[in-house]
């Protein structure tokens, strides 16, 4: 009647984000933590355990507490689920809430505490349709958001976001998920909140993912593409139209563009440079999986890959089609040179967002990553070793910094002479390196 189940997870990267990087250090602190713009490399560990009661009250019901803990998330979830709802094998039920408390970006920790109701249907093997009810509440910390004062007060202010959701699954994908030679997998949400349902911030989101999978040759080469689409809209009221920091579309990491750390793709903010997310986002992935080799010491067991990455996140959805045949950054200068290096220039506003305002800076293009994998073939699914080079990094302008967070004597950042106002840009990594379990899709 119980289940208990535990783990450990862990993944090395660049450009982690650092949990310890406060925009307030304390007085006469000497710390010298790189919390740059672009974090820093590092390793993200998680141990996770979940414990179930299962047959309660002798029906196919179970109740299951689940935890993790990690250096850079923690949560707590209760889950009631009984399947087989309504008499019927297609359909199961379940109530979840808990608290998570995460940074997966580098420019904020945020926690959540968030209830569930689940409708689960299952009208054939391949596709699954879930139905859901959800609410919320997300609070970034105050001391971690790397943005202007001014704006920090906003930005950590409590949100509520409650409202009705559908997610469509479709899975051929053989002969595991975790390592797929063919098939398909398509994955589409589409998530409201309104006032209606007591939120305190209205927005629709659509997240739309499809990912093939090709085996071919004698030698079965395997090419595999996923492509993926996000979409961002606000409404009602003015003030209901500010998307949360934390409900904006994110990407960069080791399942994502790995030209990028982890959710550091596309806009920053114009005076910190720190990722801010958008409300529009395009990724395409694409891999040719090579034949694994016969190896001294590893057999066959190890495997290579080639891939290339294309995308970005925007601030408005309808900014991705025109991005699509941009290559470089557009008008980079107004994020590098001296003349645009003010406050006042870089805080004008080119046109609105319901994330956050088009500065002076444009971020507006497709960045292109290609790089080299290993994947080392085990029985609970590949360990995976992947290196980027992103062949058009984004620049942006740093003009108000805390700490040592972005010191101008930064190797992260280049900096003009002026001793009454820091005048700093950076950029993006052009190589980023990723090491994890599984494929990056």
């Amino acid at each position: 009647r119980w289940d208990l189940s535990y783990g450990v997870g862990f993944q090395v990267q660049t450009g982690n984000p650092t949990s310890n990087c406060p925009n307030t250090p304390p007085a006469g602190s000497t710390s010298t933590e790189p919390c740059g713009t672009n974090g820093r490399t590092g390793a993200s560990g998680l141990v996770q355990f979940d414990l179930s009661r299962i047959n309660l009250g002798g029906r196919d019901q179970s109740i299951t507490l689940r935890t993790a803990y990690g250096s850079l998330e923690q949560l707590a979830s209760v889950a009631f689920t009984s399947p087989h709802i309504f008499n019927s094998p297609n359909f199961d039920f379940s109530v979840s809430g808990g608290y998570t408390n995460s940074q997966d970006v580098t420019t904020y920790a945020a926690s959540r505490l968030e209830a569930t109701v689940r409708l689960t249907q299952r009208p054939s093997k391949p596709n699954t349709l879930i139905y859901f009810f959800t609410y919320r509440r997300v609070v970034v910390d105050a001391d971690s958001v790397q943005l202007p004062p001014n704006e920090i007060p906003l930005v950590s202010e409590p949100v509520r976001v409650g409202g009705p959701g559908f997610t469509w699954v479709r899975d051929t994908r053989r002969p595991s998920p975790l390592d797929a030679t063919g098939g398909t997998y398509t994955s589409t949400s589409e998530f409201v909140t309104d006032n209606i349902f007591e939120s305190e911030a209205n927005f629709n989101r659509l997240d739309i993912t499809n990912a093939s999978y090709y085996a071919f040759g004698k030698r079965k080469f395997v090419l595999a593409r996923s492509t993926r689409f996000g979409y961002e809209r606000s409404f009602g009221e003015d003030q209901y139209r500010y998307i949360p920091l934390p409900e904006r579309l994110y990407a960069g990491g080791a399942q994502s563009l790995r030209g990028f750390a982890i959710n550091s793709a596309g806009p920053r903010d114009s005076l910190t440079g720190f990722p801010v997310g958008g409300a529009g986002a395009f990724v395409n992935s694409t891999e040719l999986r090579l034949p694994n080799p016969m190896l001294p010491y590893f057999g066959n067991a190890l495997g290579f890959v080639l891939f290339h990455d294309a995308g970005n996140v925007f601030n408005n959805s309808s900014d991705i089609w025109p991005s699509a045949i941009r290559i470089k950054q557009p008008h980079s200068y107004t994020c590098t040179a001296a003349a645009f290096l003010t406050v006042a220039q870089q805080e004008q506003v080119t046109r609105s967002s319901s994330t956050n305002r088009t500065g002076l800076c444009d971020f507006n293009d497709f960045s292109h990553t290609v790089g080299l994998g290993a994947r080392y073939h085990t029985p609970i699914g590949p360990i995976r070793f992947d290196v980027g080079y992103n062949l058009n990094p984004p620049v942006y302008p740093v003009l108000v910094t805390y700490g040592n967070s972005n010191a101008t004597n930064s190797s992260d950042l280049n900096c003009y002479p002026n001793p009454n106002a820091t005048q700093c840009w950076g950029q993006a990594a052009h190589f980023n390196f990723f090491f994890s379990i599984g494929q990056a899709f």
